[in-house]
């Protein structure tokens, strides 16, 4: 692969070569109507949303709703009863939808870091999965990967993130304890949403 190929073209050579599904969209206007069209087209009826900057600024909850989607936002949680319930949405759902927080070009893995394991139940336990990429995020190996999940705890409000989940093409269940394996190899389909960060403005 030449140096002028982008880390954006070899993430999507590489991620759907792992079997993902990837769609590039112009901004966050193109978000909502894209997964809406989505659940239509599977007859969805519940979705789980990993706590997700773009999420909220495409007005992606109130969107489902209108269509009559249930639809349970995933947050961080110490309570372990509360992880239980939201494991429990999340085995439910039809979709799962994240944002990572970094994509690995030579790989076309995933990274989401998260302060609890609850979004990593969004990422593996729905039928479908969908993942919100900000193409400025994509970096090129796993040591740029790992120091931008450590560039997040750098300021002073700020942890470095306990759980972090890497996806690959599809994922599994098989590390997540107490996990209801109603899909043993983890969702059907891996959805990757690819946004441009000039188009987000």
């Amino acid at each position: 692969m030449t140096q002028q190929v982008s880390k954006v073209e070899q993430f999507k050579e590489e991620a759907s070569r792992a079997g993902a599904k990837l769609q590039e969209l112009v901004g966050l206007q193109d978000i909502a109507p894209f997964i809406v069209n989505l659940a239509r087209q599977y007859g969805v009826n519940r979705v789980v949303i990993s706590s997700s900057p773009l999420a909220e600024l495409a007005g992606l909850q109130h969107r489902l709703e209108k269509e009559g989607v249930t639809v349970t936002v995933v947050t961080a949680t110490d309570s372990e009863a509360t992880q239980q319930r939201l494991r429990q949405a999340c085995a439910e759902a039809d979709i799962g939808i994240s944002e990572a927080t970094t994509a690995i070009s030579e790989t076309g893995t995933l990274v989401i870091a998260g302060d609890d394991g609850s979004s990593r139940f969004v990422a593996v336990l729905p039928r479908f999965h969908i993942i919100l990429v900000d193409c400025q995020n994509i970096v090129a190996t796993m040591e740029e990967a790992i120091a931008k999940i450590k560039s997040v705890g750098s300021s002073p409000a700020k942890c470095v993130p306990t759980y972090v989940t890497y996806i690959t093409g599809r994922n599994t269940t098989a590390d997540i304890p107490g996990a209801i394996l109603a899909r043993a190899q983890g969702p059907a389909e891996e959805h990757i949403l690819l946004l441009d960060h000039q188009g987000m403005r």
